[in-house]
Parts: C-alpha cells; structure tokens; sequence
C-alpha cells in the first residue's frame, strides 16, 4: 500500500495525492469510533452477538413477550374470580311531618365477599386461548424470520466487504502497472522508441485506472457502512466468510423443506389459524353465559332502609347459587363476527400470497446460485487463459509484433477476468445464504447449534477471502494464501502461479527484472 501511494505522489503530484489519499481514507476512518464492546474475530462470535444486541430482534423479541402475557392472559378465564368489597356510610334521614328519632342519623357499614367460576361462556375463553397461542407462535415465527434477515445481511455485506477489498486490490495494483508502462514509454520516447500517441494512451488509462481506484475505494465504503449499520463494529474488521450449512440437494428438497419451515409463512399460516378461531370467538358473544356464584355479606351500624331510619340489628348473609345470562339482542356483537369473518378471509388469502413468495424467493435463489457455480467455472478459464494471453503479448511486445495497446488492453481484461471470478465468488456464497434463509434454516438455533456461520474451517483449507477455493486452472485448487510461501508477483500485485520453467527463465537480455504480464517493464 505504501509503494502504491508512493507512485500516485509521482505521477499526480503532491496535492492530488493527498487529496486522493484523504478520499480514499475517509470512509474507514470514520468508522474507527467502534461500539465499546469488543469487536467479534469470527462471524459465528458476531452472529451470536447480533442475536443478542441488535435492536430490531430485540423489538421483536418483546413482542414475544407481549404475547406470552396475552397467553396468559386468555387462560385466566378457566380460573375462578375472586372479589371482595366494602362500604361505609354515614346517614342522616330528616323525616317529614312526623316526629324524628335518633334512628334518623347513624353510620353503616356493609363487607362482602363473592366468587365465581364460569361453567359456559360460549366457548369464548376456549377460542381466546386458542387464538393467544396462535399469535405467540406467530410472533416467535415473526422473530426467527427477523433473525433470518438480519443474519442474511449480515452476510451479504461482509461478503460485499471483501469483494470490493478485492477489486480494489485489483485497481490499486492494475493502476502501479499503468504507472510504470507510462513512465517506461515516456523514455523510450525520449530515444525515438516509441511515440507521443503511445504516451498519451498510456496517460488516458493510467487516469481510467485511478478513477476505478476511487470507484472502489467507494464502495469499500459504502459497504463498511452497511456492514457496521447490521453487525455494529467497524467495517475495517470484517471477520473471515463462514462456511455454511449444506444446501438442499435439488429443487423440489428446497421447496419442501421452505413449504414447512420458512419462518414468514408458518407465521402467515398461524395468524390465518387464529383468524379462524377468532370467529367462533365473536360467535361465542351471542350464546348464553352460566356461572357458579357464591359469596358472604356482612351488615354493621343495622340494615339501612332509605326513608325510615336503620333497623336496630346487624345483621349477615351467605349466598350462592346458579346465574345465566341470555342475550337477545346485541348489534355490536353481531357486527364484531362479521368483522372476524372479514379479517379470517383476509389471513386466509395473506397466506396463499405467502406460498407463492415463498416459493419465488427458493426459486430465485436456486436460480442465482446455479448461475454462480457456472460463471465460477466459466471465470476460473478465463483468468487462466487470460494470463496466458498476456504473458504471450507481453514477449510479442519485446519483439515488435505487438503494440502498447495490445497491452493495455490485455491488462484491463485481465483485470476484469478477476474481478468477474471473486464477484461470481461473493454471488456464490450470497446465493447459498440466501436459499438457506428462505428455507428457514438461517436462525439463531442454527446458530447456536454450529448449522450455520461456525468458526471452524478446517473442511476447506484452501478457501478464498470470498469462503470459496482459490483456483489457478480448471478443477485444480492452491494451497491456502495464509499458509502458502510467497511466490512471484504477478502483474496486478497477485500471487501468480508459475511454473518451474516460467522461474527458470532468464530475465532479459539487458539484466533489467523479468516483465510482469502487463508489461509493467516493457524492454
């Protein structure tokens, strides 16, 4: 990094440098003021974390809550009711046209106590627990979906992170070559090798090429802005891709397993439920009502009577007994079932619109993660051959038979040839994480059971910064960049993989440094 900011000072001078550097730099210095908590070193620690902390599956997880009580709540009314009551009075009774007795002014007081216990309420409280236990499994569904979506984007955007790490590695280095083809022409023109066209070419792709510095540089930013908005650390510290759990072996497997376990549509499937069980809840209000009925009273100061004073003893009372209650005519109840009716319907068709999406997302995802494998294979000969290519036009250019812009040409396809690989790289994995959501298996059980983001990598040695095999032909992978000795550099600053001949080969015949594939050096 230091070599390449070294260049950019010689070839735009000391201002655009700095200017350059501080746009570049920006987007990551600003996300250097981290959460005080310690940043995760592995995606299954974050994982776990985000679980915990994140405020959307918070909210969510107190919605489960809010329903549990209202759980609660509803099974209350298998259980007796209790309730005790008491009243104190002072009166005083002024008699009319008649001779008034002490008895006109007393205090009374009267205590009672009553409970009841409901024999048939229309079935009301069976429907109201009925549905309460269909909203908490609802919203618990609501919950793992939230998971779901927060952990695919958690993802999404370290994979996101990384790619454009990636290109703008590619760039950077792709932009020191460009330099170095400039500054090797602008002397050999000096001598009358080459001419004024070659020199502005030259120029015009170093300046696309640093333009596609900044482009990157953007997006790294961009991205790390996203990354810490989801996971809540800095997007400087991006811990390594996961491996993920298998995917479904076909089609038809991913569509069953969504059909039972895609989180969205077991939540519309039980919010539809408590529709259903919130009619004959509503039904219920029209029935008769029977309750068991006990309870003691108790009368001090003497039983009050309005108009002629109190009599003169205290006096107590145990009742109990049977009490119905039949409605006859009740319009806001009847308006309130046609009401459930309405919103059951509409659950009902939420639910068959939940099987179709259901069904797309799998789809889709299917669909993009088959096209990934594909451009994976497709991109791994390309950048092979591609390398080949340039390494030949780079000698053909020694020799006269091809020119400066065959070579520049075969850097930018190179160039793309890369990036094209490390993005189908990052579609890949993106894809397979997001088929595992759409089939309900990326939640927090799968978490906290090691289905999904574990730490342990040991199953493939040779994964790329994009959790895929680094390949140099067809079927062939490298050896894990960690642990690899490092070979030769290649013309865009890569480990390229060299023959013993290509290592064998003399560097020139001037004693000048072997040339890269790009012609960073063009003798």
């Amino acid at each position: 990094m230091r070599k390449s900011w070294t260049f950019w000072a010689s070839a735009l001078g000391a201002p655009a440098a700095v200017a350059a550097f501080a746009i570049a730099a920006t987007p990551l210095l600003a996300q250097s003021a981290s959460p005080a908590a310690a940043p995760a070193s592995t995606m299954a620690a974050l994982a776990r974390q985000i679980v915990i902390s994140n405020p959307e599956i918070a909210a969510q997880r107190h919605q489960v809550r809010v329903a549990a009580a209202r759980l609660q709540a509803a099974e209350a009314g298998y259980l007796p009711t209790i309730e005790a009551n008491g009243t104190v009075q002072r009166r005083e009774i002024d008699i009319k046209n008649g001779s008034s007795t002490n008895d006109a002014r007393y205090t009374a007081g009267q205590a009672g106590i009553e409970a009841r216990l409901r024999f048939y309420d229309g079935d009301r409280t069976y429907n109201g627990v009925k549905i309460a236990k269909a909203e908490l499994e609802a919203t618990s569904a609501g919950l793992d979906a939230i998971t779901s979506d927060i952990l695919l984007e958690l993802l999404t955007s370290a994979a996101d992170v990384q790619l454009n790490r990636k290109i703008l590695q590619f760039t950077e280095a792709q932009t020191e070559a460009i330099g170095e083809q400039l500054r090797a022409t602008s002397r050999r023109l000096e001598f009358g090798e080459a001419t004024r066209t070659d020199e502005e070419l030259a120029r015009a792709r170093l300046a696309t090429s640093q333009a596609g510095v900044l482009a990157a540089t953007e997006e790294l930013g961009v991205n790390g802005h996203r990354f810490r908005n989801v996971s809540g650390q800095s997007g400087t510290m991006v811990p390594p891709l996961p491996p993920l759990a298998p995917v479904p072996s076909s089609l038809a497997a991913a569509q069953k397993i969504a059909q039972d376990a895609a989180p969205r549509l077991r939540a519309a499937r039980l919010n539809a439920q408590a529709g259903k069980s919130a009619v004959h809840f509503a039904t219920g209000a029209l029935l008769p009502q029977l309750d068991a009925v006990t309870g003691y009273d108790y009368l001090t100061g003497g039983a009050t009577n309005t108009f002629t004073g109190k009599y003169p003893d205290d006096r107590s009372s145990l009742y109990y007994g049977l009490e119905l209650r039949v409605p006859i005519f009740l319009p806001r109840d009847h308006a309130e079932v046609r009401r459930a009716r309405a919103v059951r319907d509409q659950r009902l068709s939420q639910t068959d619109m939940a099987v179709r999406t259901v069904a797309e997302e799998v789809a889709s995802a299917w669909t993009r993660w088959q096209s990934a494998k594909s451009t994976i294979a497709a991109a791994e000969t390309a950048v092979a051959a591609t390398q080949e290519a340039a390494e030949g036009i780079k000698k053909e250019a020694v020799g006269g038979n091809r020119t400066l812009t065959d070579v520049l040409n075969a850097q930018n396809e190179l160039l793309n040839a890369r990036v094209t690989l490390e993005r189908a790289h990052r579609n890949e994995f993106v894809a397979r994480a997001s088929l595992l959501a759409a089939t309900g298996q990326l939640n927090a059980q799968a978490i906290l059971d090691g289905r999904c983001c574990g730490a342990d990598t040991s199953e493939r040695p040779t994964m790329s910064a994009l959790g895929r095999p680094r390949m140099t032909e067809v079927g062939k992978a490298v050896v894990d960049p960690a642990t690899a000795p490092r070979p030769q550099m290649s013309s865009l600053g890569q480990t390229a993989d060299r023959t013993p001949a290509d290592a064998a080969a003399p560097a020139g015949s001037s004693g000048r440094p072997a040339s890269s594939a790009l012609g960073r050096k063009l003798n």
